[in-house]
Formats: structure tokens, C-alpha cells, sequence
């Protein structure tokens, strides 16, 4: 009985000790961010997933009708949490994928253009200080990947 238990509770701290396998990547796009890696070590609960940034550089030009392009347009900073994917564990491991960090809203040409007949245009993003949490219960497992500006 005594060594019932303690092979219980041994297989029980095991199980609960959470950590990345393997590389996390991402993929960066003009529409956001897609990163996508495992976790093992996780109990049987549902687990949490989810990307954030300390800031997004957005890069935005004003296009006029005859596709020209209007000097002087600035960056914007804004802070971004990605929504949370929900995984159930198995055999205490998830796999998540393209868990998204989405771009920054597109500013108004009204905010940002000389007039609002012309359009704004997404050049370029860069996410400062990104990293991947994963939620169990009270365990909060993170990753920090730095800047991702390729």
C-alpha cells in the first residue's frame, strides 16, 4: 500500500512539471503573427495558449488613387495580446498551432493620410519582446522569442 502511494505521488510530480519541446517558431505576415510548438510535462486539464508583444511597430503609407505614395507617414506603437487557444492535454502534452498574435488595427486615412480619398497601406510590422504563455490551473509556462522583425 505504502509503495502504491508513493509510485502515485511520484507519476503525480512528474506529470506536473511543465517545459517546451523542441523549438517554438513563428511566422510573421502582414496580418500578424502564427507561432506553433509542444508542451509536455502538463496535467489533464485544459491549457491556455497565447502570444503577446510589449509593442508592435506598424509601418503605414497613405496611397493616393494613382498608387503614389505620400512622404512624411509615421509608425505606430501599439501593445498586442493574441486571443487564447484552448487545448485538453494528452498523456499530459499539448501541440498547438498557429496560435495568432494579430497586427495592429489599420488606422483611418482621416487619422493619418492628407485626405480621406486616399488609402492606407501596411508596410511593414516588427513585434518587440514576443512570447508564448501557456495556462494551467496556476502554472504559467512562458516563452520569450525577443523581437521578431524578419
Amino acid at each position: 500500500m505504502t509503495i502504491a502511494a508513493t509510485t502515485l505521488a511520484i507519476s503525480t510530480a512528474t506529470a506536473q512539471s511543465p517545459h517546451f519541446v523542441g523549438a517554438v517558431t513563428c511566422d510573421k505576415s502582414l496580418s500578424g503573427l502564427s507561432c506553433s510548438g509542444k508542451v509536455a510535462g502538463l496535467g489533464s486539464s485544459p491549457t491556455a495558449v497565447f502570444v503577446t508583444a510589449s509593442s508592435v511597430e506598424a509601418e503605414y503609407v497613405c496611397v493616393n488613387r494613382g498608387n503614389n505614395i505620400a512622404p512624411g507617414q509615421g509608425t505606430e506603437h501599439q501593445n498586442v495580446t493574441g486571443p487564447v487557444q484552448n487545448i485538453n492535454p494528452r498523456n499530459g502534452q499539448i501541440t498547438f498551432r498557429n496560435v495568432l498574435l494579430p497586427a495592429p488595427e489599420t488606422p483611418s486615412a482621416d487619422e493619418v493620410c492628407p485626405n480621406r480619398n486616399w488609402t492606407v497601406r501596411l508596410l511593414h510590422l516588427t513585434f518587440n519582446d514576443v512570447a508564448v504563455h501557456v495556462v494551467q490551473g496556476e502554472t504559467h509556462l512562458i516563452k520569450d522569442l525577443g523581437d521578431i522583425d524578419p
